[in-house]
């Protein structure tokens, strides 16, 4: 396909179908379902409608699509061993799973990481699984191998701390990658069908966790990026810088979240949140940044954006609510624990899950109303999907259907 045409076939490319969670942070990448009827109550031994073990570790998402769950692991004393595999979303059971081996593993030793950080994608058809190894699986929804790559080994082993964590998104027939670490960072536009290049941008930033996220600005689709000192904004079909503010910290690990017409990006550690208008070129920073909050700003879960009240939490337990086109504090509140999941929302209701497995659920709103708190004894660093109807809750050790009453 030329380079005209392949352009063409992704403006006219469909979405997620309703109740389906295809990537991370959900149907549009920003945490929120549109799932009516989602379970307030439960613990181990109420409201569960299935558990099951999970192999190896991985903290990616869980991915569903109709009746099938896909997930990742990683495995072994290097965690090179890497694990794709999908269950029956109805009641757990294994379908298939495939065992490939990573090419260069860069794990540190950290136990909410693993080579199994990313997120997969899926569009119904196929589903892509990238890992710390630098590789990067396309298989059809029956697990059957349609094409691999090692990034890791064209372009380098991704170096850093903790491991990539950054997921895939697709826009349209196109896959996209963001690569920042210590050596030479890019983003890349695949195409999902065949795993070819379609562009390459090298970056100058670096130690990146964040994943890119797709926003509609002006009609069109803009790719916006977080990473070390700025937070930019790309043509995702060519690859093309946009423009940049600046303003966040060195280590970028949220995903930003677009809506009320603005981009909001966070950082840490100890970074500001940035409310940006979208639009302009070059570096935009003196004529596009809202405003500035230099508190509640969280290092690891990403935030929330619903009619106009932006969710935060911070990785100590402090969660708040920001009017996103002011950005005028709308109430803080003490959740207690320590987090690194992000938040979910659906049916007006919050869900933030700490690491020891307690979820705080919360009416969405301009009241910090608490209206259930619910507890799984098992730690949880991998953020929650929204179903069917049904809360995926991934732990250290077990996947949990959570079901309404």
């Amino acid at each position: 396909m030329t380079r005209s045409l392949f352009i063409a076939a992704v403006l006219f490319t469909s979405i997620a179908r309703a109740g389906d969670w295809p990537g991370w942070r959900g149907p549009r990448g920003d945490g929120v379902s549109d799932d009516r009827n989602t379970p307030v109550r439960w613990s181990d031994a109420e409201g569960v409608r299935w558990k099951v073990a999970t192999p190896g570790r991985g903290v990616g998402q869980p991915v569903v699509w109709g009746d099938r769950i896909f997930l990742t692991a990683s495995d072994g004393p290097r965690h090179d061993q890497l694990l794709f595999y999908c269950l029956d979303r109805r009641d757990g059971r294994e379908l298939w799973r495939r065992n490939f081996w990573g090419s260069a593993p860069t794990l540190r030793h950290e136990q909410k990481s693993s080579m199994a950080t990313p997120t997969p994608v899926t569009d119904g058809r196929h589903v892509w699984a990238l890992f710390g190894t630098g590789d990067l699986f396309c298989c059809d929804m029956d697990g059957n191998l349609v094409w691999c790559r090692s990034l890791a080994q064209e372009y380098g082993p991704f170096q850093n701390r903790f491991a990539m964590g950054s997921s895939p998104v697709l826009v349209g027939d196109l896959m996209i990658l963001q690569c920042d670490h210590w050596g030479q960072s890019y983003l890349v536009g695949i195409d999902k069908r065949t795993g070819r290049n379609v562009w390459k941008t090298d970056r100058a930033e670096h130690i990146s966790w964040s994943s890119p996220l797709v926003a509609d600005v002006d009609g069109r689709k803009e790719l916006i990026v977080c990473a070390t000192f700025q937070v930019k904004g790309y043509d995702p079909l060519r690859g093309r810088e946009l423009w940049s503010v600046q303003g966040l910290t060195r280590e970028c690990i949220p995903t930003a979240v677009a809506g009320a017409g603005l981009i909001l990006a966070v950082s840490g550690p100890k970074g500001e949140t940035l409310a940006v208008r979208p639009g302009g070129r070059g570096d935009v920073t003196g004529s596009h940044v809202a405003w500035r909050a230099a508190r509640n700003a969280p290092f690891v879960p990403s935030g929330v954006l619903v009619d106009g009240l932006y969710y935060l939490v911070e990785d100590t337990g402090i969660a708040a609510c920001f009017e996103a086109a002011t950005g005028k504090v709308v109430w803080q509140d003490r959740l207690g624990g320590a987090f690194t999941a992000s938040p979910v929302v659906a049916d007006g209701k919050l869900y933030f899950i700490d690491e020891a497995g307690n979820t705080s659920v919360l009416k969405a709103g301009r009241e910090p109303e608490t209206i259930a708190r619910n507890r799984l004894q098992q730690p949880v660093f991998a953020s929650p999907a929204v179903a069917h109807g049904d809360l995926f809750i991934r732990t250290d050790q077990h996947l949990f259907c959570i079901g309404a009453e």
